[in-house]
């Protein structure tokens, strides 16, 4: 990776038009200093109704498979999953632009990590705190446990969100493991994933993924999640579709039934 993650930019836009609506499902007041100028228009022009939900139907169009629904349903879900998991600290991986520490109640100790030169660029934008450590590393390559060394092995709640399927099977594998062993009993790993049928199909989210250079690398087949968790110290809590959880927060706009949000706890 060379610069910022242009996908990570693409979801903080999903993130800010989503802010900008009435029937909202989430208030993420920073994710517009993370976008270029070109697109912090479109934002502040979403903030009227008709505009708004002109420029949602032109993203839908644009961009088909329903990544921008998808997102924001996948954010809420994993917000309210954070904040029923009631840990002692928090893990992000692959943070991107993501927000949570800020924006969330409770000020819990927050862990950072992602690739380098996404955390340089999120921490120009964004006042550190005391409470948020950065921890830059590079998921693909680096050792989790020696990134986070020093970590206290406390009851936590890990993000995995939008990373797995962009890296390759020994990575993830290699990260759950990592995870459990560092982890207390009882915490809890939300993650997210692409079902892994449409990896090599003619799928337009894919497509377009591909064209911004980061494309699609891994995936799992929803039935094997329980046991492929389970070999790795981990009881699956729940696996839901972003259609299914765009459903449960009455979101009737195009959602990815293959884009799916899991969560599971550490024996």
């Amino acid at each position: 990776m060379r610069s910022p993650s242009r996908t990570a930019e693409h979801v903080a836009l999903f993130r800010a038009l989503e802010t900008r609506r009435r029937d909202r499902l989430f208030a993420d007041d920073l994710a517009i200093r993370f976008l270029p100028a070109r697109y912090r228009w479109l934002v502040r022009a979403a903030a009227v109704r008709p505009l708004g939900q002109g420029i949602a139907r032109v993203i839908d169009h644009h961009y088909p498979g329903g990544p921008r629904t998808s997102a924001v349903a996948r954010t809420r879900l994993i917000d309210d999953l954070l904040t029923e998991a009631a840990p002692e600290q928090v893990l992000l991986l692959g943070a991107g632009y993501d927000s949570r520490a800020h924006r969330l109640p409770g000020r819990l100790p927050t862990y950072e990590v992602d690739h380098p030169l996404t955390q340089h660029a999120k921490r120009q934008r964004v006042a550190d705190r005391p409470h948020v450590h950065y921890v830059p590393a590079d998921l693909g390559t680096d050792s989790l446990v020696t990134a986070l060394d020093g970590v206290p092995p406390k009851r936590t709640a890990v993000v995995w969100e939008g990373v797995t399927n962009y890296l390759t099977e020994q990575a993830v594998d290699t990260t759950f493991r990592d995870l459990a062993a560092i982890t207390a009993r009882g915490s809890t790993i939300i993650f997210t994933y692409v079902d892994r049928a449409v990896l090599g199909a003619d799928v337009p989210w894919q497509r377009k993924v591909a064209e911004v250079g980061e494309p699609w690398t891994f995936g799992f087949r929803p039935a094997d999640v329980p046991g492929y968790l389970a070999e790795r110290g981990l009881d699956l809590e729940g696996d839901l579709s972003a259609k299914d959880a765009a459903a449960r927060y009455h979101r009737d706009e195009p959602a990815a039934e293959f884009y799916r949000i899991a969560w599971a706890v550490v024996r």
